[in-house]
């Protein structure tokens, strides 16, 4: 995925609201009202909650020449539970699109991007292994740096981040790990429409309590993009996956994993008014309280604009989680599935109102780990 994104233009700017010098700003501030009647996950003592959620956005630009470019971009949110309190976010919560990029352009061939890119997390829903738990509180932060070589119609991407996670609280402390992340790609366009290559990544996994084992993951294989036609276009990636895990971990979990992982997808523009997107996909990732685990997807997104003014936006998912280990290690099979929808209505141009839906159903092989949630989120954003 971060080869991937090596690969895409730089955005212009546009729209700022304000211009300190060389410094371009853009800003929207969002006030969500949702209800949800599931909070911990539960398959018994459900408990509902209607949840405060105020937001700031605020998107900087400097473009130092015309081609280098400075980026600050930073989600600020909170989350009031109006009977809970409990459950209230600790500090602040970071939008995982938050990051400082520097972009710098050297010759004629070769980008770099040097980035930053953090965010603080609390919902649980967002953890397919998770039931039973109403707050999931994260730090995550990849630093590194991302080397595109444009060759025309040859393209190189190589990289390296250095990725940390840590939980806030105790609960989850045995997942608090950092991780040497390595990937590269080359990629080569055959045709207007076919663009072939190869993508590899590989990782040094390293957790800061003796629970979980300490491991390496390494990935690589083929993958093709190309237009079916002007409005139908498919990406298809797959290949080899390996995690190996050290024993000294106390979860006793001695798996590792060798396997195949792919994913397609298809995106078709039906019409001036609806568009849609398919994506089908199978890998192995680090576990909670295990090794690794098994997760295979199917997700469906589609967008019709109704009018000028109003949107709206659907979704579906089915997914499968298969965790590695055994009875001692408590280990899971679970499925989930879901869905849902939402209208768009631009009220001006500045003010939007969202109003989204959204149905979460999982099943488990474990005792007292079924859930299902239902919520309703209405957001009212102001764009500055």
């Amino acid at each position: 995925m971060l080869a991937s994104e090596a690969r895409q233009p730089i955005a212009a700017a546009a729209n700022y609201f304000l211009k300190a010098g060389p410094v371009d700003f853009k800003a929207n501030a969002t006030m969500g009202v949702e209800y949800n009647d599931n909070i911990g996950l539960s398959q018994t003592n459900r408990q509902s909650d209607l949840i405060l959620r105020p937001m700031l956005q605020i998107d900087s630009e400097w473009r130092l020449t015309t081609l280098n470019t400075m980026r600050f971009d930073i989600g600020i949110g909170y989350a009031k539970y109006l009977r809970h309190g409990s459950l209230d976010t600790n500090s602040i919560l970071l939008d995982p699109g938050s990051q400082i990029s520097f972009d710098v352009f050297v010759g004629g061939i070769l980008k770099l991007n040097f980035h930053d890119r953090f965010a603080i997390l609390q919902n649980p829903i967002d953890e397919p292994s998770l039931s039973n738990t109403a707050r999931f509180d994260r730090f995550q932060n990849a630093a590194g740096v991302t080397g595109l070589f444009d060759f025309n119609d040859l393209k190189l991407v190589v990289g390296y981040d250095h990725f940390t996670y840590r939980t806030i609280g105790s609960d989850f402390n045995f997942l608090d790990r950092s991780e040497e992340q390595f990937f590269a790609s080359v990629s080569t366009r055959m045709s207007d429409a076919l663009t072939v290559g190869l993508d590899g990544s590989g990782s040094l996994v390293n957790y800061r309590l003796n629970i979980n084992n300490n491991g390496t993951t390494v990935s690589a294989g083929p993958f093709a993009e190309t237009s079916l036609s002007s409005y139908t276009k498919v990406r298809l990636n797959g290949g080899w996956q390996a995690m190996n895990f050290d024993s000294g971990g106390t979860t006793g979990d001695m798996s590792n994993y060798n396997g195949w992982y792919a994913s397609l997808t298809v995106a078709q523009r039906l019409n001036q008014y609806w568009t849609h997107s398919l994506t089908v996909g199978r890998e192995a990732r680090l576990g909670l309280e295990v090794n690794f685990s098994e997760y295979e997807y199917v997700r469906y997104l589609a967008q019709w604009q109704i009018n000028p003014r109003l949107s709206a936006n659907f979704d579906a998912f089915v997914e499968h989680d298969d965790e590695s280990g055994g009875l001692a290690q408590n280990s899971e099979r679970s499925s989930r599935w879901g869905g849902g929808a939402g209208l768009i209505w631009r009220l001006g141009n500045k003010l939007t109102t969202d109003l989204r839906y959204r149905y979460v159903n999982k099943n488990s092989d474990l005792p007292l780990r079924d859930y299902y949630q239902n919520s309703i989120l209405v957001d009212v954003t102001y764009t500055f």
